[in-house]
């Protein structure tokens, strides 16, 4: 979208990440939110301290907004849903925001319920339905997401256009393979392991999987991997292997040498790895969870299947090890064609077009003292004891007992 504009500056930054880096790509200004930035405002969010993971979010929205000067001297900025970066954007509407729903923290919280922090996800999806909708667009990839936010705001144009995807190797053929499958994804709960080891247990000759990406917490203590390899010691970490992650460079190699690709999603906004395993000339099976599912026809440009059949997933993972080397490579032939679809310069067009009609029908709104007194920094320094000394004392006894023994516990086995 570079050369179709004067100026792009990209600001990188959420809750979790913040860095001194600066640099450029391609003529674009690339800077990540500045770590004091983020504690400035961290302090003026005490009100959240009760949940931690939304004041962190509140935030580094805000620290992310001063940074680039509330857009001063910007025609537009573009934000994502996931991490509610869009906070202040719609707070003080002085300039269009368009906003891409890529998977918001409010949608991820209901797929993954475990994990739950106490009012963090509701609070999100409250602030995503209140703010969400005042963005002068919306737009998503996948037909799926574009569904379930068309359902959320019935009255709001929801606008669904495809990734642009560049293809940027040569795809490997079939002698190139070796005998393994990949997933590339986080050991994450909605991403499918546990459908996936149930599938591998029923397979007559399972193949070795490779797990490329992070572990994360299944509980306070146990990680998601550790908690598979109990349910599933006889798959987990013997046919399914986790390799922990790799740079980008790295698994784009070893995505062309993997036999197949297998997306397990439970459910996923899009999924770009299928790109890139139908661009390199790796067969997918994609769960019809993930939103890329739609670019799949089965057994033609790849497998898809129900997401919670895992004996249909079983059956793909048979079919495609199969496969000889013709079906194979007709097969890899058909995906790329699908992905070429995806560098077409009308997407281009597309997305630029939705910008400029976000700026021509922008109009200033004054801010709405609700929207103000809910997520505006504040000095006042709220503390936590405020909710601590709602609650009754046998309570809050019960609770220091039972942490002081689980600290005991947890210095001893260290």
């Amino acid at each position: 979208m570079r050369s179709h504009v004067a100026k792009i500056k990209v600001v990188v930054g959420s809750a979790y990440t913040q860095s001194l880096d600066s640099f450029l790509h391609h003529d674009i200004e690339v800077e990540y939110l500045k770590p004091e930035l983020f504690q400035k405002y961290l302090d003026q969010f005490k009100k959240f301290d009760f949940i931690p993971h939304y004041k962190k979010a509140i935030a580094s929205a805000w620290a992310m907004w001063e940074q680039v000067n509330a857009g001063a001297g910007f025609d537009l900025v573009e934000c994502t849903d996931f991490g509610l970066g869009f906070i202040p954007w719609l707070v003080y509407h002085n300039i269009p925001v368009v906003t891409r729903l890529h998977g918001s923290s409010g949608q991820i919280d209901l797929y993954e319920r475990e994990l739950q922090e106490i009012l963090f996800g509701d609070q999100c999806r409250q602030t995503e339905f209140s703010l969400l909708q005042k963005s002068d667009a919306l737009v998503t990839h996948s037909q799926s997401n574009f569904t379930f936010w068309q359902d959320i705001f019935p009255h709001k144009q929801i606008n669904l256009i495809s990734p642009l995807f560049k293809a940027d190797s040569t795809p490997a053929k079939f002698i190139q393979k070796e005998n393994f499958a990949i997933v590339c994804s986080r050991i994450q709960k909605w991403k499918g392991p546990d459908m996936l080891c149930k599938a591998v247990k029923v397979l007559p000759k399972p193949l070795l999987i490779n797990w490329y990406g992070r572990d994360t917490m299944f509980t306070e203590s146990l990680s998601l991997s550790d908690q598979l390899l109990e349910k599933f010691p006889e798959v987990w970490n013997r046919i399914i292997v986790p390799q922990g992650q790799v740079s980008h460079h790295q698994l784009a190699d070893i995505q062309k040498k993997a036999k197949f690709a297998i997306i397990p999603s439970t459910w996923d906004m899009y999924n770009f790895t299928c790109l890139e395993y139908m661009s390199v000339g790796t067969p997918v099976i994609c769960s019809e969870g993930a939103g890329v599912s739609s670019l799949i026809e089965n057994g033609v440009n790849g497998f898809k299947y129900a997401s919670n059949d895992h004996l249909a997933l079983a059956s793909c993972i048979a079919a495609v090890n199969d496969m000889n080397q013709v079906a194979y490579e007709k097969m890899t032939s058909e995906a790329l064609k699908t992905v070429k679809n995806l560098m077409h310069i009308d997407i281009v067009k597309d997305n630029i077009n939705l910008l400029v009609q976000a700026i021509q029908k922008f109009e200033k709104i004054a801010p709405n003292v609700f929207n103000q007194a809910l997520y505006l920094p504040s000095d006042k320094k709220y503390t936590i004891d405020i909710v601590l000394n709602q609650q009754p004392l046998g309570k809050l006894l019960k609770y220091i007992g039972k942490r002081l023994k689980n600290k005991i516990m947890r210095q001893s086995n260290g």
